[in-house]
């Protein structure tokens, strides 16, 4: 999450051992703000990603990056991923083609937050070659190497399982369906990934390969409630 836009972290005062918690207002106004973008057409959603894929290009021509450039990527990278989720949920490209892309946009996305250059513009030029195989036939779908798919909920702002095992040095797909009427962001600093889920509706999150350890994943609008650990094994 842009943590200048950070409206409902818990910061924890070491002056006086008390948690911020955000008003009434501030989570009203987060949930605003986090609402998303709406593409009603797959076309709709890939004029999106193209326009703003054009935009990172423009500023990735600077040789080197300033802060003020990498968090314009990242605002940028929100616009990217409600396209790429609006695709998938209308059953707009074959998965195939969707995934590389949604993983790629999904780094960017961490990667341009924590001012990592070298990362950004590793996972940008996977981007463009990714969203050219969004016309793909979809027999493709069928070629392709599967990946398990591990499901969390979250519901009352609480993710279950709150442990979930998962083999180490293999990549998975993490479906997360959340079932709150308000957004959530999935959000691992261990795991490298955040992602904004809307409420009632549901998000893939790429992880690994991961070593064999314990990684923590939370809520960032609601971190008193929303904790949980990925186990590798």
């Amino acid at each position: 999450m842009n943590k200048t836009l950070l409206l409902l972290t818990a910061v924890t005062l070491s002056t006086v051992g008390l948690a911020y918690q955000a008003t009434a207002e501030e989570q009203k106004e987060a949930v605003q703000h986090y609402a998303g973008q709406n593409f009603e057409t797959p076309e709709a959603a890939i004029k999106a990603l193209e326009n703003k894929s054009n935009e990172i290009s423009e500023i990735l021509k600077a040789e080197t990056l300033t802060g003020n450039n990498l968090e314009s990527i990242h605002e940028i990278s929100y616009t990217l991923e409600d396209a790429v989720d609006a695709l998938r949920a209308q059953n707009g490209a074959p998965a195939t083609a969707i995934d590389p892309l949604d993983e790629a946009i999904q780094a960017l996305h961490f990667a341009s937050e924590n001012h990592e250059e070298a990362k950004v513009r590793e996972w940008f030029a996977k981007i463009e070659p990714a969203a050219g195989n969004l016309h793909a036939a979809p027999a493709a779908q069928e070629q392709a190497e599967k990946k398990d798919i591990y499901k969390i909920i979250i519901k009352d702002h609480k993710f279950s399982p709150e442990r979930l095992t998962i083999p180490a040095g293999q990549k998975i797909k993490l479906s997360v369906d959340n079932q709150d009427a308000t957004p959530e962001e999935f959000e691992s600093h261990d795991l490298n990934r955040e992602k904004i889920i809307a409420g009632n509706t549901q998000a893939t999150i790429f992880v690994g390969p991961l070593k064999p350890g314990e990684y923590h994943f939370f809520g960032e609008f609601n971190m008193d409630s929303a904790n949980g650990y990925i186990i590798a094994e």
